[in-house]
């Protein structure tokens, strides 16, 4: 700390609860603790195939809403977006980089739709047809670098969503 405050005010520091339960003894070591959370990560990723069905379930569900949605409805996409955030958020630390990065784009594609963005069905279809194939057992574990062109053509219907020019794709 830099010293008295200007106004004549003394500055004292606050020992929290936390910080007393931090400092106590016992314990495990740091690298206990890390080895624990890995040990943990690894007992969750066996089961992370079966919880990414059930997420893409309803994110399916709410992307087949959006597709017969009347024009400036964007219920649908509000409730898509809550599903692929769980996805992208998880995907990685899971193993499954490939689905976080398209997930990613759709979720920056539903966050353009919520504001306001014309609804392009094949955009939307595009990164549904490449997040069926991520999860397959031979592309699952694949980095969006190991398949490049399906990764720049994503980036490229990406781009064309967040345009201003209206969502159209140029070659």
């Amino acid at each position: 700390m830099a010293g008295e405050p200007q106004d004549g005010g003394k500055m004292f520091l606050v020992d929290s609860h936390f910080q007393k339960m931090a400092r106590r003894t016992g314990g495990v070591t740091r690298d206990q603790a890390m080895e624990n959370a890995q040990m943990a990560v690894d007992k969750i990723k066996m089961g992370f195939g079966d919880w990414l069905e059930g997420e893409l379930e309803p994110l399916l569900a709410q992307l087949r809403k959006g597709s017969s949605a009347s024009a400036g409805d964007v219920t649908w996409a509000e409730t898509a977006i809550i599903h692929a955030r769980q996805i992208r958020d998880v995907g990685t630390t899971m193993g499954f980089e490939l689905v976080t990065f398209i997930t990613n784009n759709l979720c920056e594609i539903l966050e353009a739709i919520i504001a306001g963005a014309p609804h392009r069905n094949e955009m939307i279809d595009c990164h549904v047809d490449a997040l069926l194939l991520a999860k397959q057992e031979q592309y699952r574990h694949l980095r969006p670098e190991q398949l490049p062109e399906l990764s720049s053509g994503l980036r490229r219907v990406l781009e064309a969503a967040n345009s201003p020019a209206g969502g159209t794709l140029k070659e």
